[in-house]
């Protein structure tokens, strides 16, 4: 039996940080403690943070059918470095996750190649496409399976949307939604119908795009009392919406993501295609009700719709590249140098919705609790970094944040008790 023992941490427990020791005896957590002694292995970690490892609820592996854009091993890597211990991939691959051949397939390269635990959510319908629901009861029965999404294109039928909500409560599952009302869009559409698009003669997205799924999916899984989850929420309507849900329904929650959190679609530079994500960097006023929405515990969750790009393909002219930036390698020193630093939201708040509320969400048992799996990442706080290509572990390099300086550096990472240092 293998003892190792993290001494000295600022650790987060309880919801509260503390000064701690952690003992991990094997692949969990044995004691945790001050003035701890008995182990095989010392770790003195001179007041670093240690928290529960990160859980993203939405990431992009692209493997099957886009491995020139990113593979099981490279993101899941990625999000090693980034904290994560736990992640979800999305659905829209090729073939797409809507059978079981496909998604135990999945299960296959992923017990192969993934560096932390991985999981994915089926979609919700047939090829996305929206007309023909999947096997729920088939497909929920796949234990890499927890929940059920069709992320990258909103189910714009309000009836598919019921049924999928009705057959998501039947098999204790969870709905996972993109919020996206296409007769909203007009052809074209590429970042937020704000000031800046009409300075540059852009189409812009409206946030009505976003809201108007939102509501209306907030309604039905009220009146069939089944767990909904919103994807990358980047509307002040949206927040409302939620919050207001919240208040009557716990079963139903949402995620920000950092890039919305931090920045604006006043923040676009030269019109660089790094800076066009789906759902778009919003408004000012659109950031604030975000930041308000986590603080208020309307939104719950942080996850990073980490979605990598070739170079070739992202490097088009704003209106023709895709979609999409990357994430999960830098989102919580991004969260700490930008939100938790400047004194927007607490370092509580952040290492709650990045962890314990996303575990929950999907319903997997996670924590810094005795007897629980040790999955848990330690940062310095003080260690300042920059992000650059090189240092990048995602096959892809598509961020606004290049050249961007952050703390909180990744000391160490432990999955399942095995203790990797960085």
């Amino acid at each position: 039996m293998t003892k190792i023992l993290f001494k000295n941490g600022n650790v987060f427990y309880h919801n509260k940080l503390q000064k701690l020791d952690v003992l991990i005896e094997n692949d969990r957590i044995a004691a945790i403690a001050q003035e701890l002694t008995d182990a095989d292995e010392i770790i003195d970690l001179k007041g670093n943070l240690l928290t529960p490892g990160f859980v993203d609820i939405h990431v992009h592996l692209r493997e099957p059918g886009f491995e020139h854009k990113e593979t099981i091993a490279t993101g899941t890597n990625s999000a090693k470095y980034g904290g994560y211990t736990h992640l979800v991939a999305m659905a829209n691959t090729i073939p797409c996750m809507d059978d079981v051949a496909t998604i135990k397939d999945f299960a296959l390269r992923v017990a192969k190649d993934a560096k932390v635990h991985t999981y994915t959510y089926s979609a919700i319908t047939t090829e996305l496409r929206g007309q023909e629901l999947v096997d729920f009861d088939a497909n929920s029965k796949e234990e890499i399976v927890v929940g059920f999404s069709d992320d990258g294109r909103g189910v714009q039928s309000s009836m598919m949307m019921e049924t999928a909500m009705k057959a998501a409560k039947a098999n204790n599952s969870i709905i996972v939604a993109h919020c996206e009302d296409e007769a909203e869009l007009q052809p074209g559409a590429c970042i937020n119908d704000g000031n800046y698009a009409k300075e540059h003669n852009l189409v812009g997205i409206n946030n009505a795009s976003e809201f108007n799924h939102a509501v209306r999916d907030l309604k039905l899984a009220s009146e069939i009392g089944n767990r909904y989850h919103i994807c990358h929420i980047s509307t002040k309507e949206t927040v409302a919406a939620l919050t207001e849900a919240r208040k009557t329904n716990p079963l139903v929650s949402g995620e920000a993501c950092p890039h919305h959190l931090i920045l604006t679609d006043d923040n676009i530079k030269d019109m660089n295609p790094n800076y066009k994500m789906n759902p778009p960097l919003r408004s000012k006023e659109d950031l604030a009700a975000l930041i308000q929405g986590i603080n208020n515990g309307g939104v719950t969750v942080i996850s990073t719709d980490h979605a990598p790009h070739a170079i070739e393909e992202k490097n088009k002219p704003i209106d023709k590249a895709p979609f999409g930036i990357i994430g999960n390698q830098h989102a919580f020193s991004l969260m700490y140098t930008y939100l938790v630093k400047k004194g927007l939201i607490s370092l509580e708040k952040v290492l709650t919705c990045m962890s314990i509320n996303p575990a929950k969400v999907i319903g997997i048992e996670h924590d810094l609790e005795v007897g629980l799996k040790a999955n848990l990442a330690v940062f310095d706080l003080e260690e300042e970094y920059v992000i650059t290509k090189e240092s990048i572990k995602s096959k892809s390099i598509n961020t606004p944040f290049l050249e961007t300086k952050c703390f909180g550096a990744l000391k160490y990472h432990v999955l399942d008790g095995k203790v990797t240092k960085i």
